[in-house]
């Protein structure tokens, strides 16, 4: 039984230790590296003898640690102790000697010893050790009067003997001084004679072991210095103050995974996209407290207690362009104008228009080569400009003028100015500028705007010209082969509107009726086009005023010369 114990003590000590190595991350400096330690323990012990009962009694120990500098996990050491105790027994054993069956006895302990430590770094609370010794014993059986026990008191056997010690333990590092420990330690004599027992059966093999079970504290001198215990040195510690128990970098500072500048520890957002502002605890800014941060808030500065949808903005139930928290119509059918309050409206609104380039002069010396008509760079970008106005007025036409000086001959010159003026009329066509919109003209050098005498005339001569055409220079087209007749539309008075019931307008002469009307162009140029498909005639008008609260884009049908007509279309829109 006793050699069973042994084995299994023996293989717990190495599976705790395997066990340990296995579950332990590398660190770049040891703790306990270089230092001294100076442990005092008490516990219990508990022998295995030939007694039938083996009873629980007490144990003191000091010992003194010195740990070998290591810059791995583990780290080798010495250890020298003593200790004083106590083993007792009691009940039935075979008694075939000729001393006389005694029914219990007691044994002061007590040792010197030496031998080798290997602790582990498992964490930066706990280490694991093991230790492996022998110590020099004192043991003196008697009984519970004090009395030498027989064979003890006959001198059968010295009062001093050696033992081999196994100890396995846990110490627990409470700061960088001072450490919670707790220990097994097994005893093995190469002697039956702790209990004055020498059991004849065996003829004395079977030798007397006994545990003990101590804990205690342990403060640390010298060594390395790592005050805040984080596994750096203080002389590569970058944050020589980090709190216990803190996951550091190979510096000593705290880790911060997503680089927010709030270390993990105290990060209560530890997955934060990088360059976003967070607050103290880690979590991107949301300012406006709707639950939206910042960095996804389309509207930052929503009131409070106001619902709002993923973009951080107040809900839009009707899609009327006023948030629910402040419309008074909360159900407006999509698509209806309303008033900055969120209900419909069924006034007379003055349609404002955009603002149109009249008139756009290209230089040839920047926007052309030397007597050719390919375009340049600069070009290029003043014709984007004027792309863009042409796609916010779908309802306009141009006409493109080419010029030259009178340089050459008449007949090149008017070659080239029409060349030039249909390199712009094929760049618009290329950016979706319908070709129905567009006239083009070379005129020459028939007509100058400046002396062609001198250089600077001549300059200014070279040119192409992009018009918006009107009522008065429509008519005037010279003879191009891109003409069109007059949109109607132009002679419509937005001026002079009224509406005269369901949304109907007229300026006196001519008739319109509005389809719905929209916060964005996109989306009515979008039931425009629908519109368009169908072969009916529409156009979107910005209208604004201070009870409309921002400009609102209408789809409107017409022109028509009567009511009649006007309702013809009207009923088939509305099918």
């Amino acid at each position: 039984m006793k050699n069973f114990t042994v084995t299994l003590s023996l293989i717990f000590l190495i599976f705790t230790i395997s066990l340990f190595a296995q579950q332990t991350d590398l660190k770049r400096f040891n703790p306990l590296s270089g230092r001294v330690a100076i442990n005092l323990e008490g516990g219990a012990t508990y022998p295995r003898t030939d007694f039938s009962n083996d009873q629980i009694s007490y144990i003191g120990q000091l010992s003194i640690d010195y740990f070998f500098p290591s810059n791995s996990i583990g780290s080798w050491g010495l250890r020298g102790r003593t200790y004083y105790g106590e083993l007792k027994g009691s009940g039935n054993y075979r008694n075939d000697s000729n001393f006389p069956t005694i029914p219990e006895y007691f044994t002061e302990i007590a040792a010197l010893g030496a031998g080798v430590t290997y602790t582990l770094n498992a964490s930066d609370v706990i280490y694991p050790y093991a230790f492996l010794g022998a110590d020099y014993m004192y043991f003196n059986p008697k009984d519970k009067n004090g009395n030498k026990l027989p064979r003890n008191y006959a001198n059968w056997y010295g009062n001093i003997e050696w033992s081999i010690v196994g100890e396995i333990g846990l110490r627990f590092l409470i700061s960088n001084s001072f450490s919670f420990n707790i220990a097994l330690n097994y005893h093995y004599l190469p002697t039956d004679n702790i209990d004055d027992i020498d059991d004849a059966i065996s003829n004395g093999t079977q030798n007397d072991i006994f545990f003990t079970g101590r804990a205690g504290f342990s403060f640390y001198f010298g060594g390395t210095s790592d005050r805040d215990n984080d596994g750096v040195k203080d002389e590569d510690d970058l944050c020589p103050d980090t709190p216990p128990f803190v996951k550091v970098d190979e510096f000593g500072c705290p880790i911060d995974s997503d680089r927010d500048g709030v270390p993990d520890y105290i990060d209560n957002c530890p997955n934060t996209p990088k360059n976003v502002i967070v607050d103290q605890d880690g979590c991107p800014l949301d300012v406006d407290g709707d639950g939206v941060p910042d960095y996804l808030d389309l509207c930052p500065g929503t009131p409070e207690g106001v619902q709002v949808d993923s973009r951080g903005c107040p809900a839009d139930s009707d899609e009327d362009g006023v948030p629910d928290y402040k419309d008074l119509c909360p159900n407006t059918p999509i698509g209806t104008e309303v008033n900055k309050w969120g209900c419909p409206i069924e006034e007379t609104v003055v349609e404002t228009p955009e603002p149109e380039i009249i008139e756009y002069i290209l230089s040839g010396g920047v926007t052309f080569e030397t007597n050719k008509a390919d375009l340049l760079q600069p070009a290029y970008i003043e014709l984007d400009k004027v792309i863009k106005v042409m796609k916010d007025r779908p309802e306009t036409k141009w006409k493109i003028d080419g010029h030259t000086d009178n340089t050459g001959s008449y007949k090149r010159n008017k070659e080239l100015s029409l060349q030039r003026a249909q390199s712009v009329y094929n760049y618009f066509i290329r950016n979706g500028i319908a070709a129905a919109r567009l006239q083009v003209n070379g005129y020459g050098s028939d007509y100058p705007i400046a002396d062609n005498f001198t250089e600077t005339g001549k300059a200014m001569n070279r040119r192409v010209a992009i018009t918006l055409l009107t009522k008065d220079n429509s008519e005037n087209t010279n003879g191009n082969k891109n003409q069109f007749s007059t949109d109607t539309r132009k002679d419509y008075d937005p001026g002079l509107e009224k509406q005269i019931g369901n949304m109907v307008f007229t300026d006196g002469n001519l008739y319109c009726f509005q389809v719905s009307s929209w916060r964005t162009r996109e989306k009515a140029e979008a039931q425009m086009n629908l519109l368009l498909n169908k072969g009916i005639k529409s156009f979107v008008v910005a209208a604004n005023s201070a009870n409309l609260d921002g400009t609102w884009y209408r789809v409107r049908v017409g022109y028509f010369d009567s009511l009649e007509e006007l309702n013809i279309v009207k009923a088939k829109v509305s099918k």
